[in-house]
Parts: structure tokens; sequence; C-alpha cells
């Protein structure tokens, strides 16, 4: 080996030796919402369920590429990349993993109407707003205990928020 691959390769080990900053929305709470929603839809877990997981892990995913950037080009462009994450993850998914049930509005109109509903993506829908929801319920917890964290508690909490809607719409659905 030459002296300037030898300095290559010294300086890739030196990378993974540096520590590195810990961030809200790190590939590692990403990376578990993804595992959890492919382990759930493997399991027979229902649609809704699923959605749940993978639009948490669409607009984790958004959050956490926002980070990177480290100039602001659009304005909200944080939001932006989080809904561009959400569509280019959900929409594809949307004729493997759609499932309708109908909803009859008696009031609607003289005979009333039925709408469809894709369980799928309102699924998705609530996965992303719990995971937007969880770094408020971490400070919130946070500074009611005077400004400490539980070891992992932002992880803890977005997981037992989805787990728990998971498990709740399993049961009510």
């Amino acid at each position: 080996m030459n002296v300037l691959t030898l300095a290559i390769m010294g300086l890739l080990a030196l990378q993974l030796l540096l520590p590195a900053t810990a961030h809200a929305h790190c590939p590692l709470c990403t990376a578990g919402a993804g595992v959890v929603a492919l382990g759930a839809a493997k399991l027979g877990v229902g649609p809704m369920s699923v959605g749940i997981f993978l639009g948490a892990f669409a607009v984790a995913l958004g959050l956490w590429v926002a980070r990177f950037l480290k100039k602001q080009y659009v304005p909200k462009q944080k939001a932006l990349l989080a809904i561009f994450s959400f569509a280019t993850t959900i929409l594809p998914l949307q004729p493997v993993l759609a499932d309708y049930t109908s909803v009859y509005l008696p009031f609607w109109g003289e005979y009333g109407k039925t709408i469809l509903i894709n369980l799928f993506l309102v699924g998705a829908i609530i996965g992303g707003v719990l995971i937007l929801l969880s770094p408020f319920l971490s400070r919130k917890l946070a500074l009611a205990r005077g400004g400490t964290m539980y070891p992992f508690q932002g992880m803890v909490i977005t997981l037992l928020l989805l787990v728990s809607a998971a498990v709740v719409i399993e049961f009510a659905v």
C-alpha cells in the first residue's frame, strides 16, 4: 500500500473514533421506527397500525435530514422537508398497504352519504403527529423534573406513544 492509501484509511478510522453530537430525531430513532413498522407488517398487524409507524418514520427521517442543512434555503424548510419525506414514503406504499373502511353519514344530504376512509393513510398521519408531539412531551417531562432527563427519555417517550396508539387502534378498530 502506498502512503496516500494509508493516510486515507487512517483518516477514516479516526472519523469512527471521534464522538458525534446527538440530536433529536437521530438515526437510531428513525431506524427504530422503520424496523418496528416492518416487523408489525410481518406479524400481520393491521394497516392502520403499520401506518402509524411508517408515518412516524417518514416525518422523523425528514426532520433528521433537515438538521444536516446548515443554511435555510426556503422559508419553513424543516417543515417542508418533513412533508416531502412523508409524501415520498407514504404515497408509494399506498397500493401495497391501503385498506379502506366505509363510514355512513346519515345527516349529509337527503339520503345520507357514505365515505371511504383509507386506514393506512389515517394511521400514517397519526404517526406523523405523534412524532412531532414527542419532543414537546419530553421537554415538559424534563421541566417537571427540574430540567433533568431520564436516560434515553426522548426515544422511550416516542416509542411509548407509537406503541400505545397502535395497541389502542388494534383493539378499537
